[in-house]
Order: structure tokens, then C-alpha cells, then sequence
């Protein structure tokens, strides 16, 4: 390589900075251009709508202010869970 005068190597250089210029060129058109043969793939099946799972409390004795208590406060799950299930459950 010594023998070789700096010409040379700098016309080597270009020629391969060229190729590698076009390469890149040739392969990113290539990915962005759309395929003729390509068809478009068919819609994926419907997902079902997910339940939630409702687990039944232990009963507690009737007339006390615990059941008012615990009455509310799963009504105000529920309501929460059809809520969010509502606005999240079509988006899994």
C-alpha cells in the first residue's frame, strides 16, 4: 500500500463512498415503495368482550350499619368496574 499514490486511494475512497450512497438509496426506496402483488390482509377476528369477575361477598348480618356500609361501597365498585370496563374494554 505504500507504493500506491494518494490518488488512487482517494478515488477508491469516493468510488466506495458512491456505492455505499447508492445501496442505501436503492434499498430505502425499495422498502417504501408498496408492493404490486401485495394484498391487504384481512381483518382480524372480533375479539369478544371480556367479563369481569364477580365474586359474591360472605353475607353479613341484616340491620346493622356495617350492611349499609358494605351495600354502598359495592355499589360504588360496580359501578366503577362497568365504567372502566366501558371505556377500556375494546382496547386489549
Amino acid at each position: 500500500m505504500g507504493l500506491v499514490p494518494w490518488d488512487v486511494h482517494l478515488k477508491a475512497g469516493q468510488l466506495a463512498v458512491a456505492a455505499v450512497a447508492l445501496t442505501t438509496v436503492l434499498l430505502s426506496s425499495a422498502r417504501r415503495r408498496p408492493r404490486r402483488a401485495a394484498r391487504a390482509a384481512p381483518a382480524p377476528p372480533a375479539r369478544p368482550q371480556l367479563r369481569a369477575l364477580v365474586v359474591p361477598i360472605h353475607p353479613v348480618p341484616a340491620g346493622s350499619a356495617h350492611t349499609a356500609a358494605v351495600t354502598d361501597l359495592c355499589t360504588c365498585v360496580s359501578e366503577l368496574a362497568s365504567d372502566l370496563a366501558k371505556r377500556y374494554g375494546g382496547e386489549l
